[in-house]
């Protein structure tokens, strides 16, 4: 029900409205009546009703006074003005202040109806509209994560998408560091944890979440193969690098499962969508290996900035024999040990090249070269031109 206040300071007009209509079929309560208007205002303030209908013209406190004082205090209150036709430059005056309608006396009671039906649909309306701020507000995370989904994943329309955005508050200004991370089902040691394919999703969104807490604009979803998602605006290229082979180490160790992921930056909000894509094929490809070159690989994704690397090393981690390792390589990934470890020091170095803080020769020792001389050499055999051609805005 909607309270209602009425203030005249003439009890018979009070009576009046009060018998005139049927308010309970308008969903409308009286819940109480004042003869002047700071005795209206003390009541306001103390009833907080929906709806108050006022005479101009009352003692000690005028209805257009009353408004003033109470709009604050009731900003979501209709008010209704009551006048005569010798007080009609007031009524112009609450023109101006915040007032649903006015009637003139003597009060017409089709008249009175009308304005109180109208105001009592207004109401509905606006409770509706609470309700579905509510209901949004409540279910946002929810909602913002479909629509991350959906968008990321190409279901959703590529047209409004800064709209849908702005709407979830979601701030991917500048250059974005994408990734996707995947959980294979490859036991590392000799795993005595059982966990189910669910659980393992969860706790790996759980960890992802966890270690992002200190970066607030960062994004997290799972896509609808239960892939984590990652979206974070750079200020610094290593930043997206760091927190995934965290993330990485932290979930492996729990689950003792193997995980893997890949990374690359977009340079604007658009092209999010066709990065996820390629980042979700170079993943792909973990299905069609043998677990001893999956467990190799990932030994090389975490490892690739140490000079010293080689493919003994890898091999003892994974218990195999170096020539049996060389030999799945080129079965299996079509390429050699050392070109595999290339290109992946290469990939991340593409990746470290949109950080302007960084200077060539500290991207080489980054990604595992001892001078900038082998590190452009290597450079320029996998992308096809200089580091500092690359940077400068030529592409092949």
């Amino acid at each position: 029900m909607f309270k209602l206040l009425i203030a005249d300071d003439e009890i018979i007009i009070r009576r009046g409205l009060k018998a005139a209509v049927d308010w309970g079929k308008f969903s409308i309560q009286i819940a109480g009546e004042a003869e002047d208007g700071e005795i209206a205002l003390e009541m306001a303030k103390e009833l907080k009703p929906d709806i108050l209908l006022l005479d101009i013209c009352m003692p000690f406190l005028n209805g257009l006074d009353l408004i003033r004082k109470l709009e604050s205090a009731l900003p979501e209150a209709l008010f209704i003005l009551i006048t005569g036709h010798d007080e009609f430059s007031y009524a112009q005056q609450a023109v101006r202040l915040r007032v649903f309608d006015y009637l003139l006396k003597p009060v017409d009671v089709k008249e009175l109806e009308n304005v109180i039906e109208r105001a009592a649909r207004e109401l509905k309306n606006k409770m509706d509209l609470h309700r579905k701020d509510e209901k949004f507000e409540g279910n946002l995370e929810l909602l913002k994560m479909d629509f991350l989904q959906r968008w990321i994943c190409g279901s959703a329309s590529q047209s409004n998408f800064k709209e849908e955005l702005n709407l979830f508050r979601i701030n991917l200004e500048g250059p974005v560091g994408v990734s996707v991370i995947k959980l294979l089902n490859i036991d590392l040691h000799t795993a005595d944890k059982v966990w189910s394919d669910k659980l393992s999703a969860f706790s790996l969104v759980n960890i992802t979440r966890e270690l992002l807490s200190d970066f607030p604009e960062a994004e997290v979803c799972e896509d609808t193969e239960g892939n984590v998602i990652i979206l974070l605006p750079l200020q610094r290229a290593e930043e997206l690098s760091f927190i995934n082979k965290n993330i990485k180490e932290k979930a492996e160790g729990f689950l003792e499962k193997t995980v893997v992921y890949s990374e690359k930056t977009a340079q604007s909000a658009e092209n999010i969508p066709s990065i996820y894509q390629q980042l979700l094929e170079e993943l792909s490809s973990y299905s069609h290996l043998s677990p001893i070159v999956v467990l190799a690989k990932n030994y090389i994704d975490q490892h690739y900035f140490d000079p010293l690397m080689t493919l003994t090393e890898v091999a003892e981690k994974v218990k195999v024999s170096p020539s049996y390792l060389s030999k799945q390589f080129k079965n299996e990934l079509g390429t050699s040990f050392i070109q595999y470890v290339t290109k992946v020091r290469i990939d991340r170095s593409l990746l470290l090249m949109n950080d302007p803080f960084l200077k060539v020769y500290e991207i080489s020792e980054k990604v595992g070269y001892s001078t900038q001389h082998y590190f452009c050499n290597a450079f320029k055999k996998v992308v096809g031109i200089s580091p500092s051609s690359y940077r400068s805005g030529s592409r092949r």
